[in-house]
This record gives structure tokens, C-alpha cells and sequence, in this order.
């Protein structure tokens, strides 16, 4: 396999140019729901807008019954798995 010495070098060249080039964009976040820049200092990651604000909250509380779910599921399988194991030893 031959590696093309000038193509590396002038991939080396380039880079501080690319370099500089992002170094321009000031920091930033984006709306978790719609995408849009927002601050970086912006605590939750949702733009101002009230659809967004409402399906952010929605999609929390969605995870937190999805978590709990999966808490509950993993305590049965847990539950199910070590009560043979205890069966045995007795």
C-alpha cells in the first residue's frame, strides 16, 4: 500500500487554516426540540419558544416513567433469577 507523500503534506499545510476557520464560531447550543442556536449559558437546552418548552417537558416525563419502568421490570427479572439460586442452597 503506497501512501502519497505530497497529498499528506499539503492535508498537514491546510490545517490551520481550518483551524482558525472554527475558532470563529462563538459557543453555542442547540434546542434540543427544534435545533435552533440558543446561548451557551442557556441552563436547559430549549429555546424560548412555548411548543418546544411543552414537548421538552413531555419527553421528560416520558423518560422518568420509562425509567421507573425499567427499575420495576429489572427488580422482577433480579427477583425471578435469585429465587431459584436461594431455593437451592436451602
Amino acid at each position: 500500500m503506497m501512501v502519497d507523500i505530497s497529498a499528506v503534506k499539503q492535508k498537514v499545510k491546510n490545517m490551520p487554516k481550518r483551524m482558525k476557520a472554527l475558532a470563529h464560531v462563538p459557543s453555542h447550543k442547540h434546542c434540543r426540540v427544534c435545533g435552533i442556536d440558543i446561548p451557551a449559558k442557556a441552563e436547559e437546552r430549549v429555546c424560548n419558544d412555548e411548543d418546544c418548552n411543552k414537548k421538552y417537558e413531555k419527553d421528560e416525563k416520558n423518560k422518568e416513567r420509562m425509567r421507573v419502568w425499567m427499575l420495576i421490570f429489572f427488580g422482577i427479572f433480579a427477583f425471578l433469577t435469585i429465587l431459584p439460586l436461594l431455593a437451592r442452597l436451602m
